[in-house]
């Protein structure tokens, strides 16, 4: 099985296509497209407060983010996704790709540090499971929109026309817990 943090990201890139693929739209009876808001309470307190762009910001964001993730909430996390990934992916996409491709229960993420190029905030995440390290990767939040969000890395793996081709695509690679 592949590292956590990663599988973390690739479960997030899978959302994002996912959505790609549905246009993370809903039609209404007269055929014209939609689009829905963030509605998670996390999504609208930070866009209405905003965050300085800062690399304090940026880690803030991330260790916020990974939290919900590795608690389980991912109508959190699609809240803390950067527009441009929210544009892309429904919240009931990301968080129903969530929910059926799970990662390994007692994960923990630390995040050490962010450093910012331009409006990109490279931040550095340690995994863990129990004792076990699996090391550290580095994941982009971008600011826009007065605030830092999640920019899932593939969005490949999210163009399988449904969410359940979405989560089979995902076990065959082993990013799901227990594939």
């Amino acid at each position: 099985m592949r590292r956590s943090v990663v599988q973390g990201a690739v479960v997030a890139a899978i959302a994002a296509a996912t959505a790609a693929c549905s246009g993370g739209a809903a039609t209404t009876s007269g055929g014209a497209a939609t689009t829905t808001a963030p509605t998670s309470a996390t999504a609208v307190a930070t866009a209405a407060g905003g965050q300085p762009e800062t690399s304090a910001a940026a880690t803030a964001a991330a260790r916020q983010y990974f939290s919900y993730y590795s608690a389980g909430d991912f109508a959190a996390t699609w809240g803390l996704l950067a527009p441009s990934a929210q544009r892309e992916i429904g919240e009931a996409t990301w968080v129903g790709v969530h929910q059926g491709c799970p990662g390994p229960a007692g994960v923990s993420y630390r995040v050490k540090r962010a450093k910012l190029t331009g409006g990109t905030a490279a931040v550095t995440v340690a995994q863990a499971e129990g004792k076990t390290s699996f090391g550290t990767v580095t994941e982009a939040f971008s600011y826009s929109a007065g605030r830092w969000g999640f920019v899932p890395e593939d969005t490949s793996l999210y163009r399988h026309g449904s969410v359940g081709a979405d989560i089979s695509a995902a076990k065959a690679e082993g990013y799901c817990a227990g594939s």
